[in-house]
Order: structure tokens, then sequence, then C-alpha cells
């Protein structure tokens, strides 16, 4: 760039620019997030170029942005990475080059946000339903009929039947045959001590199968008094058992209670069902039912008898801390049962926890946590293989948890299934409102949970907050420490947020993995400034386009303004739009002003403001080689080209000449020319025109407007035996010119055509010397690079001055002859060529050459 200008500055101009043709109009593509796509464009000149390759957005870059070629061909860089998916960015390439400035725009669309293969639920889903099971077959028991001694039963007396009962109960191990006969004989006949060998053989044996509980219960309701017989009947009694127990028993188990965990939960369920409050049973039991239901309740028990027993006597007074968080461990389970008998274990999935769990299956049932209706139940076979909806099977709530949420709430802080429970157990989706945010705070600081869910509840977190204008009140450790997952928009507004909260190193992170097209822009000014102080004006590429994208969004600042007018190169648009925002702001952008100034000399592209720039420039003491080649590009335009510029232009040249800042000759030329058509001069004006003047014509750069001046200056003599024709054009170009000089006694005359150089970059001369009433006609050809050849129409101008030459030279003298003998007036000819013939017989005798 400095050395066209250093060429202009000298007075070194290329007439015509050789226009630039880019390999596509517009660039568009689609790109993966996380991925970087690289891509190319050309750019073709006739001739060889420079120039340079700006890309507006923070996320293009351009491998080697210079480049020096006829075709040049650019290489880019889209990075995605950081980026969601789903987003668009807009931009253009901005192409400076010595032979005008070109943008190209470009469009790149990022392709949606697809979830990466990880472990999901229906990875473990087999995709062959479960076989059905077969259907039972009603298969009828064998029967076995054994006939003891020579008893018959049909002719069985009731002395018989109780000799035989005495007969079986001696034997050691009474058969089944044996058990049948008697069982016959009871029905037959009855009686007490017939039920009761009955009992005790079924005793004896350890029945506890549900036939057996028929006879147990008979023992019990007529009073029987066999060893164990209450303890039997505890141990058979079936699961659909719903009727009230005896009070015997009732009793006899009050004084020495020797069951398991499980039957006492039968026996309190029992007695909860069918005795009234106010009644004996109920009272002398209900001091050892509570004392037994924290027992079950701190070993983590439950079933639906231990669930009626939570439900009557577990009340929030009773709720210790080591009590409510043995019951938050139990109160979510649900009571799984399935009938096939190859499932062998239930697994419940959470996409918020880190594991599965699992829980075995036994007797077809199982009992599963279910915190929220986002959990998937899967059941496995004996083969590993996982079913959702081929096997039947049926869920049932034990506890009612409602109940006890909010006082196991108050005591525990950190509970995982509470808590999951808590956030996710209304919907799938999280509704923070000031009375549960604590909840989502405690979740955070919770083992077992994924990293993901927990940026997810940090996020909503801080939407909350910053939705309601509480950030103030926010501990900075809920924000979010990993972005990966976050939506544009949710990144967006944690970044405003970290910037609210002052957190900017932390948003300036933000800006640069993810970018800041989302956020809000008056947010980002407080970024930007931050950031500038931080690098101490520093320049910083990433940091420049920031503080570009706030420009292009009409909102910016003191500092922006600075940096950006400090060292953004790019569109002259954009520079000018800064240097006005920051003549505004009445700041030192003489730096921009210089940068400004070069690029439109280097690409020959002047806006309506390129004046303004330059006296605010030359004021602020840019006096260096890019003023002078302004000047100098402005004495071209007006001196070469003809084209009209600011009346103060030649001000500045003037000064320019006084300092002797060694302009070229374009500007000395222009000036003159402009003082050529001013009506009045001042002393030092006609002083340094008279020297330059002559300094030109000495050069052999004479002009046709030097005749106008040379008159003000009083010395037209110089000058005045010459008429110019003058023709503009390349100077690469063949320029011919075809004339004919007609005088009055000469109308006929042939063409002469001679080739012209150009004197002055693009200015043809030829000079002619005319007489009173000759004729010069004339008209140009031009021959371009390619060939083609066009000629000017015929111009004509006839010499014949109202005014007579009176300065005496020899050339007004032949010119005074001339109109006198166009005039026929004889008598003044003879007198003028008598004066010019003493004058030459002078002239010869005392300046003759020895």
């Amino acid at each position: 760039m400095r050395a066209k200008i250093e060429r202009i500055a000298a007075g070194k101009f290329e007439y015509e620019k050789c226009p630039v043709t880019l390999s596509e109009p517009y660039v568009q593509f689609h790109v993966s997030p996380g991925s970087r796509y690289e891509g190319n464009f050309t750019l073709s000149c006739r001739r060889i170029i420079k120039g340079i390759v700006y890309a507006s957005s923070s996320r293009m870059y351009v491998e080697h942005p210079s480049f020096h070629s006829r075709n040049a061909r650019i290489a880019y860089v889209f990075d995605s990475r950081g980026m969601w998916g789903g987003e668009e960015v807009e931009g253009e390439f901005c192409i400076v080059t010595e032979a005008g400035e070109y943008t190209l725009p470009y469009r790149i669309q990022v392709e949606e946000h697809r979830e990466l293969e990880e472990e999901s639920y229906a990875y473990f889903i087999s995709a062959d339903p479960i076989e059905p099971l077969p259907e039972k077959m009603n298969q009828k028991p064998d029967m076995v009929v054994e006939i003891i001694d020579d008893y018959k039963e049909e002719d069985m007396t009731p002395e018989e039947a109780v000799r035989l009962t005495e007969l079986i109960l001696k034997s050691r191990q009474p058969t089944a045959g044996q058990l049948s006969r008697l069982k016959k004989a009871y029905h037959k006949y009855g009686g007490q001590e017939m039920l009761s060998g009955i009992c005790s053989i079924l005793i004896k044996n350890g029945r506890t199968d549900e036939e057996s509980f028929f006879w147990y219960q008979r023992g019990v309701r007529m009073e029987l008094k066999i060893t164990n017989l209450f303890e039997y009947f505890m141990m058979s009694v079936p699961e659909n058992y719903q009727e009230q127990l005896p009070r015997n028993l009732l009793l006899y188990f009050h004084m020495e209670n020797t069951l398991n965990s499980k039957q006492k939960a039968f026996l309190y369920a029992n007695i909860i069902r069918y005795q009234e409050r106010d009644s004996d049973i109920y009272r002398q039991y209900e001091r050892e039912i509570q004392s037994f239901m924290l027992e079950q309740l701190l070993e983590r028990k439950l079933s639906e008898d231990l669930a009626f027993i939570y439900e009557r006597f577990l009340v929030e007074e009773l709720l210790t801390i080591d009590f409510a968080e043995a019951l938050a461990d139990i109160m979510f389970l649900r009571q799984l049962t399935c009938e096939d008998p190859r499932i062998r274990q239930v697994q419940v999935l959470y996409e918020p926890l880190q594991r599965r769990i699992t829980v075995p299956l036994s007797g077809g049932k199982a009992l599963v946590p279910v915190y929220t209706p986002g959990a998937v139940i899967l059941l496995v076979d004996e083969q590993g293989n996982c079913y959702t909806s081929s096997v039947p099977y049926s869920m049932q709530r034990l506890l009612k948890e409602q109940k006890y949420v909010e006082r196991c709430r108050e005591l525990l802080r950190y509970h995982q299934g509470l808590y999951l429970h808590l956030c996710d157990g209304a919907s799938r989706y999280h509704v923070i409102t000031r009375e549960n945010v604590e909840n989502y705070k405690r979740i955070l600081k919770i083992s077992g949970l994924t990293a993901r869910y927990k940026q997810e509840v940090r996020q909503e977190i801080l939407q909350y907050y910053y939705a309601n204008h509480e950030l103030e009140e926010l501990d900075r450790e809920f924000f979010i420490t990993e972005t990966t997952y976050m939506m544009p928009k949710d990144r967006a507004r944690f970044t405003e947020i970290l910037i609210l909260r002052g957190l900017y190193e932390e948003a300036w992170n933000m800006v640069k993995k993810h970018g800041y097209s989302m956020v809000r822009v008056k947010l980002l000014i407080k970024l930007a400034a931050w950031e500038i102080r931080e690098m101490e004006y520093e320049e910083n590429e990433f940091l420049l386009k920031l503080c570009l994208f706030v420009f292009q969004n009409y909102k910016y600042n003191e500092s922006i303004l600075e940096y950006l007018a400090g060292y953004y190169y790019g569109s002259r648009q954009v520079m000018e739009a800064i240097w006005k925002a920051g003549q505004e702001f009445e700041l030192n952008v003489f730096d921009l002003e210089e940068r400004l100034l070069s690029q439109m000399l280097f690409t020959g592209e002047f806006s309506d403001k390129a004046f303004q720039i330059f006296q605010d420039y030359h004021s602020l003491g840019g006096k260096g080689i890019v003023s002078r080649a302004y000047m100098t590009w402005l004495a071209y335009q007006d001196f070469v080209l003809g084209e009209k510029v600011p009346e103060k232009t030649y001000i500045y040249i003037e000064q320019g000449i006084a300092w002797e800042e060694n302009l070229a000759d374009v500007c000395g030329l222009a000036y003159l020319k402009y003082l050529s058509a001013q009506p009045q001069l001042s002393e030092h004006q006609r002083i340094r025109a008279e020297q330059m003047t002559m300094g030109y014509i000495q050069r052999r750069l004479r002009f046709g407007f030097m005749k106008e001046l040379l008159a003000q200056l009083g010395k037209p003599q110089l000058l005045e035996d010459k008429t110019f024709v003058e023709y503009r054009t390349n100077p690469t170009h063949k320029v011919v010119i075809h004339y004919v000089v007609e005088t009055p006694r000469e109308k006929q005359c042939s063409y002469v055509a001679e080739r012209l150089y150009p004197t002055e970059t693009g200015v043809f001369v030829k000079e002619f010397t005319l007489f009173f009433g000759e004729r010069l006609t004339w008209f140009v050809t031009e021959t371009l690079e390619d060939g083609t050849e066009s000629s000017t129409p015929d111009h004509s101008v006839t010499e014949g001055q109202e005014e007579e030459l009176v300065t005496g030279t020899k050339y007004a003298l032949l010119y005074e002859m001339a109109r006198a003998l166009e005039e026929r007036d004889l008598r003044l000819l003879e007198q003028q060529m008598k004066a010019y013939g003493r004058r030459q017989f002078l002239v010869e005798q005392f300046f003759s050459l020895k």
C-alpha cells in the first residue's frame, strides 16, 4: 500500500483501473457444529495487482490475507467449534485492492444439533418381544389312597375313627395316606380330638401351606391347646387373608410374641384394620406397634402391611433426621408385580442419574424407586435382555409420599431421591419459583447426578434470578462451569448474567468459545470496555471484531470508538462511520484518518467526506507522504481529468509549495491553472506563479492556461506566439494528431499526422504558431491496448485577435503585418515592414555570433 502512495505522491498515476473479477458473487455453505470448514474463492485481473482481504465475522479466518498476483486464490476457514447447531452466520469479505474495493458476502448455515450416540435407554431394549407364557394346564392332584390295617372308610364308626386318630398320633411319622383318612373321618364325624390330631400332625410335619391354614384356623377358633398352633397359623396365613384375627391369638401374641418382622407386620396391620382404636386389644398393642414401626423404618423395610402401619402411626412429630432419611429412602418405592417366570430383575433408569438402579425380582415382586414421571422401567430376563412394554407388569404405590415430603425436606438437605422428586416429580420441565428455588440449589450439591443435569439446573437457577433481577443474591457456586450442552439462547442469557454480576473474565471466555451474536449489545459494550482496559488498549483481533459488531448495531461508547479508530482495517464505509462517530465524541482519530486516506489512495475510490477527513488530518499534523499523495491526487483530478475539486484544495497545495514539500509537477500545474482563472493575485502569488511558470516553460512543460497567467503577470510575450491543442487520455494509448494549417492565400492543404507523447501523466500537447488569419483544423485518433481505434470530431481555430499586439516581439511585428495585409492597409503594412527591417538589422549587427 505504501509503495502505491509514494508513486501517487510522485505524480505517477494509473489513468484507468483494471477491473477485478470474483469467482463467485456469494459464498454459502453448510457446516456441522464443532468442526472447521475450509473453502476458497479466486479473484482475477488483467494485470498483477496487490491487495488484502478482511473477514467481518470472528469465526471466519483468511489464511493468507495479502496477495500480489494476477489470479489470486484466497483460502478461508470457518470455525464452528463451540456452536450448538442451527445458527446462521452472515458477514462479508472486504477485498481491498489497488484496482478498487470489493465485497463478497457470505452466509453460513450451521447444521442442526444432534446428540452424540451415547448409551441411551433404547440401547438396552430388545427388539424382539418376549414369548408369551404357556397356558397353565389344569392338572388334578394325584389321589393317594392308603389303607391302614383293615379299616375301611365306608365301614368306619365314630369309635373306630377315634382309635385311628390315636394310632396315627402314636406313629413317629404319619403318612400322607393316614392324614388323608383322618381328614375324611373328621369331615364325616367331627370332634375336637380328631381336629387336634390333624393340627398336631400338620405341625409335626412343618406344614405351612394354604390347606394346612384351613386346619390351623379351625384349631384356633376351637381354642385347642396345641403347642405352636398360633405360630403355625401365622406362618401359613395366605396373603389374601381379609378377616379379623381371632381374639385368643391376639392375646397370645401380646403375651409371647416370637413372630418374625413380616408376621408381626401382618399381625399389627390386621389389628389396625379391624380393631377399634378404643378397644382393649388396640390399646394393648399400640405402643408395641409404634416401637416396631420405628425399628422397621430404620431398617428401610416396606411392604403392604408396613405401609398400612406407617400410614396410621408415622406422624411428623416422630420424624428426626435419622427417621426422615430412612423414610426418604423408602417412601418412593413402588411394588412391581410380574408373573413371567423368565424375568429375573428390574432396572430403573433416570436421565439425571449416573447409574442404573437394579432390583432383583423375588416371587414375582420387587420394590423399585420411582422418583419422577421420567423413570424408565426395564424388565431383565435370565439372558440379560431388557423389555419395556412387551412383558406385562403392574405397579402399586405403597406409601403416600406427599404426606411426608415437606417434613423430610425440612430435615434433609441433600437426599438424592427426595430432591430428584422435588425438582422433577411434578413434570419433566422445571418451573422454578421463589418457593422451590432452594430445592434446585441443594440438588447441585448431591452426588450421583450427571454433570449435564447439574449444568441444566444451574442454568435454570440463573435464568430465574436473571428474570427476577436478583443476581446479586446468588452465590458464585451456582454459576455454570460447563456450557457444552447449552442452547444458543441459553448461552447468551448466561453470558449476560455473567456480565451483570461483573464476572467479566468468565463472560469473555464464553463469547470467545461460543460467540456473541445473541447477547444483548448493551451488555456487550460493558464486556468490550472491560477487555479493552484489561489489555491496556493492545490490539486483539477477536476484541476488534467484537467492537465492530457492537458498533454496527449502533451501540458504542468512547473506549470502543477509540479502539476501533486505533486498529480497524476493512470496509471504507465502516471506517468512515467510525470516523464520523469519533468526531461526534471529539476523539483524536488521527490514525484512523491516515488509514482511511491511505486506503482511498490505494483503491482509487474516494467518498464525499474524503476532503473533510483530509482537512482534519492535516490540522492534526498530517503533513507526510499521505498528505502529499492526497493533494497530488486532487491536483490530478483537476488538471488531468478535469474533475471539480474543493475550492480549498489550492490553499493546501499553496502551503505545500511554500513549505517546499517537494510536491509533484501536477500539483504545481493545477495550482497555476487555478491562479490563471483568478481575477486578482496577491504579491506572493504573483512572485511564486512567475517563478513556477518560468521553470515549467524552461522544462518544456507548456500548456494553454499559461498564456492567460502570463498575461496577468505582465509577460504575455513568453507564449504569445503559441496555440495549444491538449488531449487527455490514458498515457499508454497511442495518440496521433491529424492537422492542417490554412493561410489566407493557401486554402487547400493536406493533413499532417503526428504522434503525440504525454508531457504530464495523461496530457498530450501539441504547440502551433499561427499568424493573423491562419486557420488550424485538427482531429485526434486514439489506439487502445487491444488495437481498437477511435477518433475525435474535427476542431478548428482561426487566429484573429481583435486587440493589437504591442509586445514588440518578432512574432508581434509579423502578426501585425499579417493583419494589415489581410485588412489591405498597405500604408500601415509599409510602416510595419520598415520597422521590422530596422530591428532585424540591429539584432544582426549587435547580437551576431562570432
